[in-house]
């Protein structure tokens, strides 16, 4: 996750104060992980880019109550970060007002990610009670493409009642869009959306190929066609950036994003660059296995949700705890070294502290190699090249 509205907003205060390029405390990488837990597989939608491939039916073997609330304790011994509760649709799970109340009890932030087709007045309402700060909810476009890609008809309707329901209980709300070929032509009238309605986040998804995004890898958008779009992203969130009351943009699953923001500041700004450079390596781009966890609804543990084929243990025989700390096993102890040891053009490039080597999931799908190269790099040959000090 790349925190664009942030690091602009941290740039901005520091010309404004006149601080210059001294060192700079924003951006450290968080020490204990944002843990994303997937509580149930089950979806009422069959969303063209589910990395859970989910359907409307039952799963087995996912956590009972009582191991989901010894989990929750788990999480809490080991001091973890803001946890996401997910799925699938993690509102079909009748006990997550009860797993809500647990975690909240136990001192952590606690958020929800749904499609938000299943908040009624009723839902919201034990929502609010439930203590949830901040709550996600996925549109992929204005309402005939939105219907088209999550494969229901009345679903952005469904959708924009629950962000309603949600904004109006005073709520934090936020709007996750995944962008592909597909509905990328809706992406600025999602900027329009959220600027009408106050949305406090817009959380912008590159495409990972994992589940059904696999499948539909070929609604990718090429390395251009993305530079293109992040242009306009950029120049959207330096806009906001200038107001108060604009929308913080967020993207995820490419960190490129932070090294494109950083050539832009070396072209429009160089002392801002100097500024930023150290920023964008302490927190070291991609955190997968360092930052970010994933639970499955199983209770295995992954480096982060789109790498479900790495299994680190799970929580119904290890605590969190041993299973996060255990360096031993391979992937794990090789994600979290710094720099990373990445083969080919990531490898080779220039601003690998910056970025972490991107999103290993696209590296293994398509070049059948964990520790290759991201395809989804859209920087060019030259830009990967450059210098890493930000002197111009």
């Amino acid at each position: 996750m790349f925190r664009l509205s942030h690091y602009l907003n941290v740039l901005r205060n520091r010309r404004v104060s006149g601080n210059g390029c001294g060192p700079a405390h924003a951006g450290r990488k968080q020490a204990l992980p944002i843990v994303i837990w997937n509580l149930t597989r089950r979806c009422n939608l069959e969303c063209l880019h589910c990395y859970a491939s989910s359907k409307e039916r039952h799963y087995s073997g996912e956590l009972t109550t009582e191991q989901a609330l010894a989990t929750l304790d788990g999480l809490a011994e080991a001091h973890c970060g803001t946890i996401v509760f997910s799925g699938g649709e993690p509102l079909y799970r009748e006990d997550i007002h009860t797993l809500a109340k647990r975690a909240v009890d136990l001192g952590l932030p606690l958020t929800l990610s749904t499609n938000g087709t299943l908040i009624d007045d009723k839902t919201a309402d034990r929502l609010v009670e439930s203590g949830f700060t901040y709550i996600g909810i996925s549109f992929d476009g204005m309402e005939e493409t939105h219907d088209r890609f999550r494969g229901m008809k009345g679903a952005f309707k469904q959708s924009l009642d629950g962000l309603m329901r949600i904004k109006e209980r005073g709520v934090k709300v936020g709007v996750r869009f995944s962008l592909t070929r597909i509905n990328i032509a809706d992406l600025p009238k999602i900027f329009q959306f959220v600027e009408e309605r106050g949305i406090t986040k817009l959380y912008l998804s590159h495409l990972v190929y994992s589940g059904r995004g696999n499948l539909n890898k070929g609604d990718d958008l090429s390395p251009e066609e993305t530079r293109n779009i992040m242009e306009y992203v950029f120049e959207k969130a330096e806009e906001y950036a200038s107001s108060p009351s604009g929308p913080q943009i967020v993207t995820g699953n490419n960190d490129a994003d932070a090294v494109f923001l950083l050539l832009r500041m070396m072209k429009k700004d160089p002392k801002s660059a100097d500024a930023l450079l150290p920023m964008l390596e302490r927190a070291g781009g991609n955190n997968a296995g360092i930052g970010v966890a994933n639970i499955d609804p199983t209770g295995e543990v992954h480096p982060d949700p789109l790498t479900s084929y790495i299994n680190l243990g799970n929580v119904t025989k290890k605590r969190f705890a041993q299973i996060w700390n255990d360096e031993t096993h391979p992937v794990l102890a090789r994600l979290r070294e710094r720099p990373r040891r990445i083969n080919g053009r990531c490898g080779e490039c220039a601003w690998l502290s910056v970025c972490g080597g991107n999103a290993r999931p696209r590296a293994k799908l398509i070049n059948g190699d964990m520790w290759g190269s991201d395809p989804a790099c859209y920087l060019t040959d030259e830009e990967i090249k450059i210098e890493t000090s930000c002197a111009i």
